[in-house]
């Protein structure tokens, strides 16, 4: 039997744990039933973990990570302040309504954490990692389009956040695409008229 590093070992549990999960919800996803999935004896997890909890909390760091990676790579500043905000709140939602079953883990396990003291940090670390991105989104669409933000970035981007946050719960509950979308299109109608032009001193 070739050699499997305790690295690729974690990554192929990390992977089991995530569908799993999304398939028979956070509550239910036993280390039996992760390993049965990563097709290895439960003496591999205990190897490889510590404990059920280090899982999650390392499954939370990569389902976060990852998600902020992509939404960074979507968000690309122009001079078109509506456009531009519009473009990266629905490149947001394509990302993750194609893998709804992806995003309902995500909440799950964002709610479990809140519920437990041994993850309890972890939530607060996973929304500031979103507020983080979305700033340095806002900073440099302010920079691109030549314009200040009348409410203060930190403000911003928790508007912005919670936005989108909200929408994708609401649609994992009723599926309205069309009404998401609309949406989207009238936030960032509102979120542009929180931008204004400099006032040039003479």
């Amino acid at each position: 039997m070739p050699y499997v590093s305790v690295e690729q070992r974690r990554r192929d549990l990390i992977d089991a744990a995530i569908r799993v999960t999304a398939d028979v919800g956070l509550a239910a996803a036993s280390t039996r039933a992760i390993c049965a999935e990563a097709g290895v004896q439960q003496s591999v997890f205990h190897y490889c973990f510590s404990s059920k909890e280090e899982l999650l909390r390392e499954l939370t760091r990569e389902v976060v990570a990852g998600m902020v990676e992509t939404a960074v790579a979507t968000l690309s500043p122009g001079v078109d302040v509506r456009a531009s905000i519009h473009k990266g709140l629905y490149g947001l939602w394509r990302m993750v309504s194609v893998q709804p079953e992806k995003q309902l883990v995500f909440y799950e396990l964002t709610v479990g954490a809140l519920r437990e003291p041994n993850r309890s940090d972890i939530p607060e670390w996973q929304y500031r990692e979103y507020y983080a991105s979305t700033g340095t989104f806002l900073e440099r669409l302010a920079e691109t389009a030549e314009i200040e933000w009348t409410v203060p970035i930190p403000v911003l981007s928790r508007m912005v956040t919670t936005a989108i946050d909200g929408l994708i719960l609401g649609w994992l509950a009723d599926r309205r695409a069309d009404e998401v979308e609309a949406s989207l299109e009238a936030f960032a109608e509102m979120f542009a008229g929180l931008a204004a032009r400099p006032v040039v001193v003479a």
